[in-house]
């Protein structure tokens, strides 16, 4: 069997590949085991706001340009969830910091400068809110789940592990087992770690826990953002999270995790709760907190998409965008997010 590429992972990273890869006519066969990943416990809000510092983050406005047509077809719409995101104001020297940014070119897209007194009695904002536009929360389980049956249909989805032992690696190509590629994208998450091309890269694993729970009569119908995001999954059940931890023992929820998001919770919503589900995952990250795409350093059919963190439902349709210029050879890696910044001085 021939193809233009490998895909070995199949969270969003290797998702947007093959979306992109099939925009552009470009074959391809994806390997991944479906077992548990970021992508598959991750919240999904796409969000091109730092609400804890009101600014923009990096290529705000290229990220979602490319992000939102990916998630915006129809056969996903099941998994799109576009609402507003209210930002819970802590003081009135918020107010004042969020209104200074609405006025920014960056901003203004997305902040409103009207602030919203909240009059759901189950919320607490003595100060206001803050309301951040063409935002919302993509269910990324349905969004894989639907996409791995397409390819699995058209039979380019192999449901197994990947075995490195047996890639073999020519000057022109690889070949996996019975199928030959020009190139093989490695978009594997925390599992980069173990892999023995890639596993030098600065890729550092860190800890979120969330807690789903059962609200009675809060009726959210935005994302609150304070120091976690509260995210209405529908029947008044709510998704609170995340934790961010570089320094964990283990990978499972923790007391600590669970104490702390539950304080979190309380210090915005007065209604009693029920704790359903605590969840915990390992999020990709960078030592530079910027994601890493580009060739191995001696191979260069061999690729790698890393390093997306908290925000890979905005990066990585980005990512599968520049990878399939470079594999058209239309365009370069830019070199801030090429795996290879990491060997130069």
């Amino acid at each position: 069997m021939q193809c233009n590429v490998l895909i070995v992972g199949f969270g969003l990273a290797g998702w947007a590949l093959t979306e992109a890869l099939k925009k552009e006519g470009i074959s391809f066969v994806v390997y991944d085991p479906q077992q548990s990943s970021s992508s598959r416990v991750a919240t999904g809000i796409y969000n091109p706001v730092v609400l804890k510092r009101f600014r923009a983050i990096s290529n705000a406005k290229l990220l979602m340009e490319h992000a939102l047509p990916f998630y915006h077809q129809h056969k996903y719409i099941q998994a799109q969830h576009p609402i507003p995101i209210y930002r819970v104001f802590a003081s009135a020297g918020e107010q004042n910091a969020w209104m200074v940014a609405a006025d920014k070119p960056d901003l203004s897209t997305y902040l409103n400068t009207s602030l919203v007194s909240s009059t759901n009695e189950g919320v607490y904002a003595p100060f206001g809110l803050g309301e951040v536009q063409h935002t919302g929360w993509v269910d990324t389980n349905t969004l894989l789940d639907t996409a791995k049956d397409d390819l699995i249909d058209a039979g380019c989805f192999a449901e197994e592990k990947f075995d490195y032992d047996i890639l073999s690696i020519t000057p022109g190509g690889v070949q996996y087992k019975n199928v030959k590629a020009q190139h093989i994208v490695f978009a594997e998450g925390v599992g980069i770690l173990k892999n023995p091309w890639f596993s030098t890269l600065p890729v550092i694993p860190n800890k979120g826990e969330w807690l789903i729970v059962s609200c009675k009569e809060l009726g959210l119908r935005q994302m609150l953002k304070s120091s976690v995001f509260i995210v209405p999954l529908g029947n008044d059940t709510y998704r609170v999270g995340a934790t961010y931890d570089r320094d964990f023992t283990h990978e499972e929820p923790s007391l600590e995790g669970k104490e702390w998001l539950i304080t979190q919770f309380k210090k915005v919503v007065t209604l009693p709760f029920e704790i359903l589900f605590h969840g915990a995952g390992l999020r990709p990250t960078t030592i530079d907190r910027k994601p890493i795409l580009g060739q191995h350093s001696t191979h260069a059919t061999l690729w790698c998409i890393n390093g997306l963190g908290s925000r890979g439902v905005l990066w990585a349709p980005y990512l599968a965008t520049l990878f399939v210029n470079a594999f058209k050879r239309a365009q370069k890696v830019p070199r801030e997010l090429d795996a290879r910044r990491f060997l130069m001085p």
